[in-house]
């Protein structure tokens, strides 16, 4: 199925180094259009005998000089490894199982350049390995992998955030967190611990007109999915939609580094016209149920107490009423002859 790629990173404009890295490496007949990818071989080219494709993203942490280097190391090491497995004569028996031992080495790798320079390095990674029909992604930090398939998005990968930790918990909502300082505290990133916590790769079966898109939080902090889905549509081509996405966060306040890496497998049925409002497919998943169950506890409860407010002021209401105090004026001189009662 032949694959179409676009790619962009850009410093942004507030920080003084870009501190991402981004790598992409197709079979011969890979991508039809664009520039030849950072550390790849052109787009289309036939200098590559790999029987995959590769994309790669990572967002560098630890300062101008060690973010930088600690994303390339992370990305060197598993270019590297992906290099020498895809050109060898027999097929990888365990794709999930490579991804998850490459990602350790970079961890390795970033973890011991950062303790020689005695220095804190560390980097989110974030992987699409393509085996004809079949992509797997693997994952580790903020940075995010989107699948889209004709109207619909879809985030395939899991923020290693605090404020994800959060409202995994059912303490706080995806919307209560959005601009919480939670939102880019890392509880994972490769190379600032000896050992990472690696989850087992996701598959994913590839459709004629499906897309892949990896990105750094420089993006998603300021483009919402919709847009992003949207984006896509309205554009002639992936490289063109990357150009965009990168545009629009730079207009939005371009805060940080922003890199997006776009893969389209065969034509996607472009919808002209397609708005942020377009469909997004939410993953069900068990935070999800825990939000709408967390939701109607709170709409029970106030309605519990509005009914109890409700049902003791009928009482005291009642009350006053039954002793024939409530609203009662002054005794006349007629009332308190008939009531037995001095007049006052």
């Amino acid at each position: 199925m032949k694959i179409s790629i676009g790619k962009k990173t850009d410093i942004g404009c507030v920080r003084e180094a870009n501190e991402d890295s981004l790598y992409i490496d197709l079979p011969p007949q890979g991508a039809s259009h664009g520039d030849a990818p950072q550390g790849g071989v052109p787009q289309g080219g036939t200098d590559s005998a790999n029987r995959y494709a590769l994309l790669l993203v990572a967002d560098g942490m630890g300062g101008q000089v060690a973010g930088k280097e600690a994303s390339e190391t992370a990305v060197d090491i598993i270019k590297t490894l992906f290099s020498d497995t895809s050109k060898a004569e027999k097929p990888i028996e365990d794709i999930r199982a490579f991804i998850t031992a490459s990602f350790r080495q970079a961890n390795k790798a970033v973890f011991e350049k950062g303790r020689a320079k005695e220095a804190e390095m560390g980097t989110t990674l974030t992987t699409a390995f393509i085996d004809d029909r079949h992509a797997f992604i693997g994952h580790v930090g903020d940075s995010r992998a989107y699948h889209l398939r004709a109207r619909e998005i879809r985030q395939v990968t899991e923020d290693h955030t605090l404020a994800e930790d959060m409202v995994r918990k059912g303490r706080a909502t995806h919307e209560e967190m959005q601009k919480s300082p939670m939102r880019s505290m890392l509880t994972r990133s490769i190379g600032t611990k000896e050992e990472v916590t690696i989850d087992q790769p996701l598959g994913i079966e590839l459709e004629e007109g499906d897309c892949l898109l990896l990105c750094t939080d420089g993006l998603t902090n300021l483009v919402k999915e919709q847009e992003i889905l949207a984006t896509v549509h309205n554009t002639a081509n992936v490289q063109a939609a990357c150009d965009k996405l990168v545009d629009m966060a730079r207009t939005r306040g371009g805060h940080d580094n922003i890199t997006v890496v776009a893969a389209e497998f065969g034509e996607l049925q472009r919808i002209k016209g397609l708005g942020i409002r377009a469909k997004t497919m939410a993953v069900k998943s068990a935070q999800t149920a825990k939000e709408t169950k967390k939701k109607w506890f709170l709409i029970a409860s106030i309605g519990l107490l509005v009914a109890v407010f409700v049902f003791l002021a009928y009482l005291l209401v009642s009350h006053y009423i039954e002793l024939d105090t409530f609203n009662k004026g002054p005794v006349t001189e007629e009332q308190a002859a008939v009531e037995g009662a001095p007049s006052p």
